[in-house]
């Protein structure tokens, strides 16, 4: 649905993942299009000034100075949530408004989503998710406040990647109260059709 995420203080605005949401009218059209049955989320609306890179990141391990700590079974436990402040930045307006009007299991997922792209960017910061697809290898699963999605991909600089989160969103749907992700492998592009990855915002190539 929403085509749209350092030491214990906050990202500035200018160094976060940019989001949009789109109307459920005009998601079911991007569901029939792509075959898909959950929320897509892409970059448009919210703030960001990072420029295009053409080079292809390498994962690195977590370090001691980055705003989440690894466990011994490879997830990082966020301890900086960011979705909420994204959403307050007076340039999110827009999806601020649009994320009010998705019914609640749309919006915890697109929270999430949200929070996944901005963790993956804190994380490291040369990845810079414009698009996430939580149900893109695997079904998600929700009850109640959170998600689990197995089987999720991000988009940057036009490289998918695959990357696993748990997230529960807090119970006034403002943010996210608790988060956990461990980013995988890039996805190979002849995989992308298969799973209705795109290099940019048209057709798969």
């Amino acid at each position: 649905m929403l085509v749209v995420a350092p030491p214990p203080l906050l990202l500035s605005p200018e160094n976060s993942v940019t989001v949009d949401v789109v109307t459920p009218q005009e998601f079911d059209a991007v569901r029939e299009e792509l075959q898909a049955a959950t929320p897509v989320l892409k970059s448009a609306d919210l703030p960001s000034d990072r420029q295009p890179e053409t080079k292809s990141p390498e994962f690195i391990k977590l370090t001691t100075d980055r705003p989440a700590s690894a466990t011994a079974a490879g997830m990082i436990h966020a301890t900086h949530l960011m979705a909420a402040s994204v959403l307050a930045d007076p340039r999110s307006a827009k999806a601020a408004k649009a994320m009010k009007t998705l019914v609640v299991s749309e919006r915890i997922v697109q929270l999430c989503n949200i929070e996944a792209m901005e963790q993956i960017h804190a994380w490291k910061p040369t990845l810079k998710p414009d698009f996430l697809v939580a149900y893109a290898m695997a079904e998600t699963r929700q009850a109640g406040n959170r998600v689990e999605a197995d089987g999720a991909a991000f988009r940057s600089k036009q490289h998918w990647y695959n990357v696993s989160f748990t997230c529960e969103a807090r119970q006034d749907l403002a943010g996210v109260a608790q988060f956990a992700f461990q980013v995988g492998d890039e996805i190979p592009k002849d995989a992308w059709r298969d799973h209705n990855l795109a290099a940019d915002d048209g057709e798969a190539d």
